[in-house]
């Protein structure tokens, strides 16, 4: 399987299926329509008639009794189909569609149809097949794709209009209809993937190496990392010269001390105070660089334009939103 790597253009879209997908949705159509009609002859009765026109009659008689029940004239035969199995006739083909549609779908990834035309369904984020809740919303808005029901024409129109190709159905439970070989390999979808933009690193994140070691962290800011100077700055000369044991000798013709003794109203100078080094600013993990989270067993860090949350994807070989 052809992988994906870091900052190398997009040059597909895995979305591009649409006409497979109308392919698998005819498929899934005529198995549910064979079955019900399996099912209908099957229910009904036969009466094998020699004379067309005592079939005719008999289905005639049916008609004026208006309950409900349905005769089918063959010429030979008359299919008489009672109301009574419209019922049975209901459930069987919803339990045939909830199979198909949803319970094999989260298995596989696709019903028969999907499983032949060579798609399935993923979420959106991770590119996980779709699991049985996502695939039940998506089978259960069917109801608002199929309209005005005789063809879907919401749901052909919305997917042909879409980013993604996505119907009303997949925006309600955030999933994708993709080429098989997609499935677990996260890739950029125009339109729906803002986070990665042109490219499958997102813009001003850091780049971490394609193969990086859990391990191994990023490469720290040289400014922040720098080690702090053992030492101590240089002392004040005046303030550090030691205090003499003896007092000073007198001047031998005045008796005076050599030394000036400080007069009422003299202003002592304060010492000057050292230069302030450049102190750089405190680095806060995970914002400034990113950071490895043991709970995610993962790089994480801010992304300062998306106001979000960040995983390194291995697999995908890109930055993820973190999932809320």
């Amino acid at each position: 399987m052809e992988t994906i790597e870091p900052n190398d253009p997009v040059t597909a879209d895995p979305t591009a299926v649409f006409g497979r997908r109308c392919f698998a949705y005819v498929i899934d159509f005529l198995i549910l329509f064979s079955v019900g009609v399996i099912a209908v002859f099957s229910m009904a009765t036969l009466d094998e008639v020699d004379d067309p026109a005592l079939a005719t009659q008999i289905c005639e008689h049916y008609e004026a009794l208006d309950n409900g029940d349905v005769c089918v004239d063959l010429d030979s035969a008359v299919f008489v189909f009672e109301a009574d199995g419209f019922n049975t006739l209901f459930l069987l083909t919803l339990a045939i569609a909830v199979l198909n549609s949803v319970v094999i779908s989260s298995i596989t990834g696709g019903s028969l149809g999907k499983l032949a035309a060579g798609v399935r369904v993923v979420d959106q984020s991770t590119f996980d097949k779709a699991g049985f809740g996502k695939q039940f919303l998506r089978w259960i808005l069917l109801i608002a794709d199929s309209f005005p029901w005789f063809i879907p024409v919401t749901g052909l129109i919305l997917g042909l209009a879409s980013k993604g190709h996505r119907r009303i159905g997949d925006f309600a439970a955030k999933t994708l209809v993709v080429d098989k070989e997609y499935v677990g390999v996260p890739a950029l979808v125009p339109g729906v993937d803002e986070v990665a933009g042109p490219t499958t690193t997102a813009p001003g994140l850091w780049d971490p190496p394609v193969q990086a070691p859990p391990s191994q962290p990023p490469a720290a800011d040289p400014i922040a990392s720098a080690p702090v100077a053992t030492q101590p700055p240089a002392a004040d000369p005046i303030a550090s010269a030691p205090i003499a044991t003896q007092p000073p000798a007198a001047d031998p013709a005045t008796g005076a001390s050599a030394v000036a003794e400080p007069q009422a109203g003299d202003t002592v100078a304060p010492a000057p105070a050292p230069e302030a080094g450049c102190q750089a600013e405190a680095q806060q993990p995970g914002v400034d660089a990113p950071m490895w989270d043991e709970a995610r067993d993962a790089y994480i860090q801010w992304d300062p334009e998306l106001e979000a949350w960040m995983e390194w994807s291995e697999s995908g070989g890109r930055w993820i939103p973190i999932s809320q």
